[in-house]
C-alpha cells in the first residue's frame, strides 16, 4: 500500500436492490431455526439436525453472508502515484494502476445486468469490470493492452482528478 495521500476517493456501496430478497429469505429461516432449536430446545423439522450444525449454519447463513452483502462496496482512489481500487470484502488490499502504464481513460455507460450479467467483479467484453451501482463509469486501458471498467457515482469529477496527475506523469 502506497503512503501517498488521497486526492480523492469514491466509496459506492452495493445496488442490490430487491436482490437482497435470496439474502434475508433463507437468513430468516435460519435464525427461526436456531431460535426455536438452540434457545428454546424445541427440535425443528421432523429429522433435525444436531445443534451445532444449526449453529455453523446459523453464523455462516444468518450472520455472515448477509453481513458481506451489506458490507460490499468499490473504493475507488486517485493518488500522486497512481489510480487504486478495492472490491470490499474480496481484495485484501488496495490494487494500482500507475499513472505511467495508462494510456487511455474514457466514460463509459452501461447496464450493469444487461452488459455485465450484474454487479460485482465480472471479465466481459476483454476487460475486467467492477461495478457497484449506478450506470456510468470509467474505461481504463493500460499500454499493456489491459482494460478495466469501473462504476462511478460521478464518473467526470473522477476524470478530472485523474487527468490533473495522469497528463503530467505521461
Amino acid at each position: 500500500m502506497s503512503d501517498e495521500p488521497v486526492i480523492y476517493e469514491e466509496r459506492q456501496k452495493l445496488n442490490i436492490g430487491l436482490l437482497w430478497l435470496p439474502v434475508l429469505a433463507p437468513a430468516v429461516m435460519v435464525w427461526y431455526t436456531f431460535y426455536q432449536q438452540v434457545l428454546r430446545g424445541v427440535p425443528v423439522g421432523s429429522r433435525p439436525a444436531p445443534d451445532f450444525v444449526v449453529v455453523i449454519i446459523f453464523v455462516v447463513f444468518g450472520l455472515l453472508f448477509p453481513y458481506l452483502v451489506l458490507k460490499t462496496g468499490l473504493i475507488l482512489q486517485v493518488r500522486p502515484d497512481g489510480f487504486y481500487y478495492r472490491y470490499h470484502p474480496f481484495h485484501f488490499r488496495y490494487h494500482k494502476i500507475s499513472w505511467l502504464e495508462i494510456k487511455e481513460i474514457r466514460p463509459v455507460e452501461f447496464s450493469p445486468i444487461k452488459d455485465f450479467g450484474g454487479y460485482g467483479i465480472k471479465f466481459a467484453r476483454g476487460a475486467k469490470i467492477y461495478t457497484a451501482s449506478g450506470n456510468r463509469g470509467l474505461e481504463i486501458e493500460t499500454s499493456g493492452g489491459r482494460r478495466f471498467i469501473f462504476s462511478s457515482q460521478n464518473p467526470e469529477k473522477l476524470m478530472s482528478y485523474m487527468n490533473g496527475h495522469w497528463h503530467r506523469k505521461s
